[in-house]
């Protein structure tokens, strides 16, 4: 096993208790709107002629909000490293191309014009290996590519099994970028699953917790 994969199962071991599905409209919720603005984003990119790879893929709960945004099934390449979730993905998903395994160690054998992560790198406690993830990312794009990024920027006090990724850091982790694109979205989830249908009253600003970021790589 590699180091990656331990340090992964050891994250996700420790949260086996929550339930993913645990106040779904919430969920939902969330999934809309960040599909909604990446759709907005990506409104003039002309995605059905793209490729994009997700690393960290879950269990494929992003691909209906990237088929919205105009991608096409076949230019979808996921990449998941948790037994589970690849499960579910083939069950789910099967016609989607997966890599099984350690992102670090798949010759993915192509580039990509976006490389997407969404809730992987705060799941990554150690500086070392979100560098190096990173640096494999970059490495993964065609010229002109994008890296696509979601995660949030502060921790949570009662969950020491996360870190936070500022805007600050991800600009530090892609030093190369030459356009980005930083925008603030989701309501902090404790006031989310309290307020239930009340979400649209309380997504104000200065409620969110995670960013929404896209990162261009130069043409040449």
């Amino acid at each position: 096993m590699s180091d990656l994969e331990e340090k992964i199962k050891e994250q996700y071991g420790k949260r086996k208790h929550l339930n993913p599905l645990y106040n779904s409209y919430y969920s939902m919720r969330t999934m809309h709107e960040r599909g909604e603005k990446l759709r907005e984003l990506l409104e003039s990119h002309q995605c059905r002629d793209k490729s994009l790879l997700e690393i960290g893929a879950g269990h494929g709960g992003n691909i209906p909000m990237l088929l919205m945004c105009g991608f096409k099934k076949e230019n979808l390449h996921l990449n998941e490293l948790l037994a589970e979730r690849i499960k579910a993905i083939n069950e789910n998903y099967g016609e989607y191309k997966l890599f099984e395994g350690d992102f670090l160690k798949i010759d993915f054998g192509q580039k990509y014009d976006y490389v997407f992560q969404s809730t992987v790198f705060s799941s990554i406690l150690d500086t070392a290996t979100r560098k190096a993830i990173a640096n494999k990312m970059w490495d993964l794009l065609k010229p002109g590519g994008y890296i696509l990024w979601y995660d949030f920027v502060f921790n949570n006090p009662n969950n020491n099994q996360v870190r936070k990724v500022t805007a600050n850091e991800v600009k530090s982790l892609f030093p190369g970028a030459l356009h980005t694109e930083f925008h603030k979205i989701t309501l902090a989830p404790p006031i989310g699953r309290r307020v239930g249908k009340l979400y649209s009253l309380f997504n104000l600003p200065f409620l969110r917790t995670h960013i929404l970021a896209l990162l261009q790589k130069p043409e040449a």
